[in-house]
This record gives structure tokens, C-alpha cells and sequence, in this order.
């Protein structure tokens, strides 16, 4: 069980400026590779984007994700 893991998320952006306010969830599981690497897979339910210049709301999808320590 310690190889793999997981991540829950909400999220909410509060655009004031637009009047506008969106919520939504991320979830996603990891496994370890190695002592170093993890990756993971997991679905961005939410419309809005990490970049907030993005006013488009449609960055709905599954995404891979890569972990590393040195």
C-alpha cells in the first residue's frame, strides 16, 4: 500500500473583476516507481485553469503527472 497514493481536491475561482465565481473537483492517484519518481493519473473537473488569463472554462480532462527527487 505504501507504493501507491492519492489526491482530493476543491477548488474555486472568484473572478470579482467578471462577476464571476466557478467551483469544481481534481482528484488523482499516484504510484511510486522508485525511491525518486512517482507518477500519477487523474481528471481536472473543473471548466477554469491554473493560468488565470484563461477565461476560456474549458479545461475540463485527464491529465499525467511525473514526480521526481534528486
Amino acid at each position: 500500500m505504501r507504493e501507491w497514493s492519492g489526491l482530493v481536491g476543491w477548488r474555486r475561482l472568484n473572478a470579482k473583476e467578471a462577476g464571476d465565481a466557478q467551483n469544481g473537483a481534481l482528484l488523482a492517484v499516484y504510484r511510486r516507481m522508485n525511491e525518486h519518481v512517482k507518477m500519477g493519473v487523474g481528471d481536472n473537473f473543473t471548466n477554469f485553469s491554473d493560468n488565470l488569463t484563461d477565461l476560456s472554462y474549458n479545461n475540463r480532462g485527464v491529465f499525467l503527472n511525473v514526480l521526481a527527487t534528486y
